[in-house]
């Protein structure tokens, strides 16, 4: 517990003991155009449960559009009917591969969602947290020239930049001086003499997923591509390194809660981040850090697009996020 309010993992508890009562699913692969995305068209499938006069939602975040059409027609549909509790209606988290965690969060996320909106509640009351400044981070895909990037769309942005290998020594300098970089994303690429170099150009900037075999110290560096599990943070952690905590790459919500849980053991960076949600996965998203990591640098700055930027703020890397509405993050 901090402050009186229940800590992540006992939310989680609360959350997974939920009643619901499943009377449709039903479901739909299409595609968001978005400024940011590669091709310019994100695909995604809006996954949709009723009962007792409540419709709730869940957010396929696979990448090819064959995926999302395996949703908009998969298993999933066998939920009509079912009732019982959150965590009875779903299976184990541990031991799926991507596109089954992928696909498990979608369902747990509209599962939750229908639960909470038939017991009349909200999130804020679950976790009594009615609302929160999230810190975001902004980001967009690699290229030769970052820094004329970030110079266009800084005004006062911090930014989550992914590393290109082929960068230039003057496109390396160009992106130190706009002293704009909050996190270095190699994504595993790269050699490890490129993150050694990369760190000491940009001292500030934590490192994501650096090439293995880099010597780094552990406090600036942050795992995100190898956290599935619980077990995977807790690890992480023991090691002395900051984590990145997403919800489909854990297979849902609650694991993610878990997950956050288990960070408070440990020093170092703690953020949540997005898989390129374009839908209700954007807005939980915020909602997991606005509960466990509102301080961020959270990579979850409105996508161009695809949502307006928050009106007249002064600090355009802070979000309000409620946690008042009805259901699971509305």
């Amino acid at each position: 517990m901090t402050g009186g309010r229940p800590g992540p993992g006992e939310l989680a508890r609360r959350l997974g003991e939920l009643e619901v009562e499943v009377e449709a699913a039903f479901g739909a692969a299409l595609g968001v155009w978005a400024l940011d995305y590669p091709g310019g068209r994100r695909p995604s499938s809006a996954l949709s449960l009723s009962g007792r006069g409540q419709v709730a939602a869940g957010e396929l975040v696979a990448f090819d559009d064959g995926e999302q059409a395996a949703l908009a027609g998969g298993p999933w549909r066998a939920l009509a009917g079912a009732r019982g509790r959150v965590e009875e209606l779903l299976p184990a988290a541990d031991g799926l591969d991507e596109a089954g965690r992928w696909r498990r969060a979608a369902i747990e996320g509209a599962l939750l969602d229908l639960a909470l909106r038939q017991a009349g509640r909200s999130l804020a009351a679950m976790a009594e947290l009615r609302e929160a400044i999230v810190r975001t981070v902004t980001s967009f895909s690699a290229c030769p020239d970052p820094a004329s990037v970030v110079t266009s769309l800084g005004r006062g942005l911090r930014f989550k930049v992914d590393v290109d290998p082929t960068w230039s020594e003057a496109a390396v300098g160009a992106l130190a001086g706009t002293d704009a970089v909050a996190v270095l994303d190699f994504k595993g690429r790269g050699e490890p003499a490129l993150a050694g170099r990369l760190a000491a150009r940009l001292p500030g900037a934590l490192l994501e997923d650096p090439p293995a075999g880099a010597a780094l110290p552990a406090g600036r560096v942050v795992l995100d591509l190898p956290l599935v599990t619980v077990a995977d943070v807790v690890a992480a952690r023991e090691a002395g390194h900051g984590v990145n905590i997403k919800a489909p790459r854990m297979g849902g919500f609650l694991t993610a809660l878990e997950a956050l849980e288990a960070a408070r053991r440990g020093a170092g960076p703690v953020y949540a981040g997005g898989m390129f949600e374009v839908g209700v996965g954007r807005r939980r998203a915020r909602a997991l850090a606005a509960i466990g990591c509102p301080a961020g640098p959270n990579d979850l700055a409105p996508i161009r697009g695809v949502e307006r930027p928050p009106p007249g703020a002064r600090d355009p890397g802070a979000l309000l996020v409620r946690l008042d509405r009805p259901g699971l993050g509305g």
